[in-house]
């Protein structure tokens, strides 16, 4: 069966929701987008202005549906109906099952578990609705919080490679940590 990758189903945590991102979410976009801590792993931004935010939704994540993933989905603060964040599968690898997780957070909900609680919300939705096989995650080296994140959901690191690119005119080199969760360890973490 085909999935709507237009309109994912939307999944409520404590205080906080996972749902389809739309355009009207670049002013919340912008405001945790444009600060330079927030970003600094990143490969993109800060942002300068607004329009920024726009044009990254509607040019990253709305073609994402053609390439067979969803769109993303923005991280929502139920109290103060306000996107803190991000998290979507971004990417495929040829002739897998599967994709690649990406998230970012306002800096103001940082070191609260949210993200570790959407990551794991959005492994469900991998694993249980997409039915993906396998589904892969990153980080550079130095962003340790990352790490913890990715640690507290039961990836697996699989490799550790060298990697550079191109920020703000600068060259930028870490190595790049990769982690793997397939399936069947999913399901058997379910069980246990």
């Amino acid at each position: 069966m085909r999935k709507n990758y237009k309109h994912m189903p939307n999944v409520i945590f404590g205080d906080f929701m996972l749902r389809t991102i739309t355009i009207k979410d670049y002013r919340d976009m912008f405001d945790y987008g444009k600060d330079v801590e927030v970003t600094k792993y990143l490969t993109w931004g800060p942002f300068k202005k607004p329009v920024e935010a726009k044009k990254a939704i509607k040019n990253v994540f709305y073609p994402r549906v053609k390439r067979g993933l969803p769109r993303g989905y923005a991280i929502m603060d139920l109290k103060l109906n306000k996107m803190i964040g991000t998290i979507d599968f971004h990417s495929k690898k040829k002739g897998e099952n599967g994709a690649e997780i990406g998230y970012v957070i306002h800096k103001d909900y940082w070191n609260q578990g949210i993200m570790t609680k959407a990551l794991h919300e959005i492994i469900h939705i991998g694993f249980d609705y997409l039915d993906y096989d396998i589904i892969h995650i990153k980080h550079m080296k130095q962003n340790v919080q990352s790490q913890k994140v990715i640690e507290r959901n039961i990836f697996v690191k699989v490799n550790i490679e060298p990697f550079t690119y191109q920020k703000n005119g600068q060259l930028i080199t870490d190595d790049l940590y990769i982690y793997e969760l397939t399936k069947e360890r999913y399901n058997a973490n379910q069980q246990s």
